[in-house]
């Protein structure tokens, strides 16, 4: 009788040891291609390259004006150099300017969805669109979230695709006097502005940033910190793939701090810039070559390989 009445007992510990087997080993799984992707950094052959050539340009220069005024030659030099073509970034139109960025690849196992972040809308958003386009035509979604102090058109132009913020955000938390953009003229006008680092950390609440698109009308310098490894953003566990960057046409200092900032980005061997144009302002695109999520997410995989750290 005690050998029966066992039976159901023990085969239920048969079945729950099995399950907690498939879980434990499922778990195990999981946490090792996590633990994997973490232990291992991208080698980018033609980023490399191109960083070299830029090494050779930048270390070479001490003075801020010419710095300026050769960076995009230097920079389109290297594009060249390190056949920055293979990236096959997209152009994407608006009213004044083309902005670049990468589509995930079709190979891309870390989700079916991106966002972008517009910083300065500027009344105008076709370029969002047509992103937006190109990436719903090969199945994949685009979460936007936009700020922009001057609500007047940007409100309801902006709100038709994602979610608008009524503010500036910049180096710091404030009330003060900014060059905005208002009916085709730039003119000074008082605005709030909220911090970048609490923006994107407390009020969006998002660790990873697929697109950026910065355009601060001047107030980017405060924030040329982001990129730095010892930056706001890396202390507070935030990265981002890809940015087009508009930085304004600088004074003196401002062109000095541009310099040091070009340099240390070089010197860290992370962020490529590419198809940048100097027409006043400096445009500029930016990649995350040393992330793996950003390469495995937008580069072929014949592009790159992953080492161990």
């Amino acid at each position: 009788m005690k050998s029966r009445a066992s039976r159901p007992i023990n085969l239920l510990l048969i079945i729950f040891l099995i399950f907690l087997g498939i879980v434990l080993l499922y778990g195990q799984t999981t946490s090792t291609d996590s633990d994997e992707l973490t232990e291992l950094r991208p080698n980018v052959p033609l980023f490399n390259s191109w960083n070299k050539c830029m090494t050779h340009k930048v270390f070479n220069e001490t003075d801020h004006k010419l710095f300026w005024a050769k960076f995009q030659i230097w920079t389109d030099e290297c594009d060249r150099n390190a056949e920055i073509e293979q990236l096959n970034l997209v152009p994407l139109r608006n009213s004044d300017e083309i902005k670049f960025g990468l589509l995930p690849v079709e190979s891309d196992l870390l989700g079916s969805s991106s966002n972008l972040v517009t910083l300065g809308i500027g009344k105008d958003i076709d370029a969002e669109l047509l992103y937006k386009q190109k990436m719903n035509d090969i199945g994949r979604n685009l979460t936007f979230y936009g700020a922009d102090p001057i609500t007047d058109v940007n409100a309801d132009l902006y709100s038709r695709i994602g979610k608008y913020f009524p503010f500036a955000v910049g180096g710091d938390a404030g009330y003060s006097t900014a060059s905005v953009y208002v009916n085709g003229t730039y003119k000074n006008q008082d605005v709030v502005h909220v911090d970048l680092i609490y923006f994107f950390d407390r009020i969006l609440k998002i660790k990873t940033y697929d697109n950026i698109w910065l355009d601060a009308e001047g107030a980017e310098y405060p924030l040329f910190d982001i990129f730095q490894s010892t930056g706001r953003l890396d202390r507070k566990g935030i990265k981002f793939c890809q940015m087009s960057l508009e930085v304004h046409s600088p004074s003196e200092p401002q062109q000095i701090q541009f310099m040091e900032l070009i340099k240390q980005i070089v010197r860290e061997e992370r962020y490529g810039m590419h198809n940048n144009r100097n027409v006043g302002h400096m445009r500029m695109y930016l990649f995350n070559f040393g992330d793996s999520y950003c390469v495995k997410k937008f580069l072929m995989r014949n592009l790159y390989e992953l080492v161990a750290k």
